[in-house]
C-alpha cells in the first residue's frame, strides 16, 4: 500500500488526518460565514483515501461533513425552514463521499496497474535471463519480447478505453445529475440568500470534480482516436496543448486517405503524444511544428520539430539510449514495424523522425 513506501503506519495517516480535519474546523470558526472553508475539508479526506484505506475514507467524509455541520451551527445562521442545515450537511456528505469513491478508483487502478506491470517485468527478465545461452537465442527472444510487449500494450489500452469508458458516462452522469439538482434546489430556494450561496459554492465543486472526471478519462484514451480516427486526434491534442500552454503549434496533413490499423494507431498516438509532452515540460518550446506526409506510396512520415533548448542525448556503450523515454518511444516504433530518429542539441531545439510502412 502507498502509506508503506512513504514510511508512515495507518495510525499515523489516520492521526494527520484527524488533526487536519481538527484545524481546518477551527480555521473555518474563527473566520466565521463570510470565509467558506469547505473545499479545505477534501484535504484530509484524500489524503486518508489515498494513504490508507477506503472505508476509512468514507469516515473521515462523515467526519468533514459532521465537522462543517457542528462549525456552521455555533455560528447559528437563520434559515426559512429548520431542516435546511441538515439537507446541506447531507449534500456535503453526498459530494465527500463521491470524491472518496473517485479517489479510491483511481488508487485502486494505479496499484493495479502498478502490479500488472511489475508482473510483466518479472516474467520478461525471467525470460531474458533464461535464454541469455547464445546470441541468436538472445535476438529471437528479443523479438519474442517485443510482440509482448506490443501485446501487453494492446492490453493496456484496451483498459485504458474500458476505465476511461466507465469513468466519463458512469460518473460523469452522476455528477451532472447532482449538479442539476443542485440548481434545481437554488432556483426553489432563490429567496434564501445562504442556501443560494452555498448551492452556487457546491455546484462550483462539482463542476470542477467533473472537469477532472472528463481530463483522467481523455488522459486514459483520447475519445477521437477512437471516433475518428488517428490524424483528427493529433490536430486535437496540438490545439488543447496550444491552448493550455501558449506553445504555438502547427499541424500539416500530407498524407489524405491513409489507413492505419488499430494499433498502429494507437502506438502512432502514443508516440505523438509522448514527444509533444517532451517538448511541453522539459524543452521551453515556444512553438512545436507536426508535419505528416506520404514518402511514395508505402512510407507514412511523421516530424515533431520544436525550437527548444534541446539536449545531448545520452547513450550506453551498446549504443542505446538511456532515456527510458526514448527507449519507449523507439520500442513503440519498432513494435509496428516502423523506425524512429532523434536529432537534438543544446540550443538547436529537437527533431523526432518517425517512419512506418503503410498499405494502401
Amino acid at each position: 500500500m502507498e502509506y508503506k513506501s512513504l514510511g508512515l503506519n495507518k495510525a499515523v495517516i489516520y492521526m494527520i488526518g484527524g488533526a487536519l480535519v481538527t484545524v481546518i474546523g477551527l480555521i473555518d470558526h474563527t473566520t466565521g460565514e463570510e470565509l467558506s472553508f469547505s473545499i479545505f475539508y477534501l484535504i484530509p479526506i484524500v489524503y486518508v483515501t489515498w494513504f490508507g484505506k477506503r472505508p476509512f475514507g468514507y469516515f473521515f467524509a462523515l467526519l468533514g461533513a459532521a465537522t462543517w455541520f457542528y462549525v456552521d451551527s455555533l455560528s447559528a445562521p437563520q434559515f426559512s425552514f429548520p431542516a435546511i442545515p441538515y439537507w446541506n450537511a447531507v449534500v456535503r456528505l453526498g459530494f465527500f463521499l463521491i470524491v472518496v469513491y473517485l479517489t479510491g478508483e483511481l488508487n485502486d487502478f494505479k496499484v493495479n496497474l502498478v502490479k500488472r506491470i511489475d508482473e510483466r517485468t518479472k516474467d520478461l527478465l525471467n525470460e531474458i535471463e533464461d535464454h541469455k545461452r547464445s546470441k541468436e537465442e538472445l535476438m529471437q527472444k528479443s523479438e519474442l519480447l517485443r510482440k509482448l510487449t506490443g501485446r501487453i500494450d494492446r492490453i493496456k489500452e484496451e483498459e485504458n478505453t474500458k476505465i476511461a469508458r466507465e469513468i466519463h458516462d458512469e460518473l460523469g452522469q452522476y455528477l451532472t445529475a447532482i449538479n442539476l439538482e443542485i440548481n434545481w434546489i437554488k432556483k426553489k430556494y432563490s429567496g434564501v440568500p445562504d442556501l443560494t450561496a452555498r448551492s452556487t459554492n457546491l455546484s462550483e465543486m462539482v463542476n470542477e470534480t467533473l472537469k477532472s472526471v472528463r481530463k483522467i478519462s481523455s488522459e486514459l484514451r483520447p475519445r477521437l482516436l477512437d471516433q475518428l480516427g488517428v490524424f483528427p486526434a493529433i490536430e486535437s491534442s496540438l490545439r488543447d496543448l496550444q491552448k493550455r500552454t501558449g506553445i504555438k503549434c502547427r499541424f500539416d496533413m500530407e498524407a489524405d486517405d491513409v489507413q492505419l490499423p488499430a494499433n498502429v494507431s494507437t502506438s502512432f498516438y502514443r508516440i505523438f503524444q509522448e514527444a509533444i509532452t517532451n517538448a511541453a515540460r522539459h524543452s521551453k518550446a515556444k512553438s512545436i511544428n507536426v508535419r505528416i506526409f506520404l514518402n511514395g506510396s508505402k512510407m507514412l512520415h511523421m516530424t515533431i520539430k520544436d525550437n527548444g533548448t534541446g539536449f545531448v542525448l545520452q547513450e550506453n556503450q551498446n549504443g542505446v539510449d538511456k532515456s527510458l523515454g526514448l527507449i519507449g518511444m523507439k520500442e513503440r516504433a519498432l513494435i509496428i514495424g516502423g523506425n524512429l530518429e532523434i536529432d537534438s542539441a543544446p540550443g538547436k531545439g529537437t527533431e523526432i523522425k518517425l517512419s512506418i510502412p503503410v498499405q494502401n
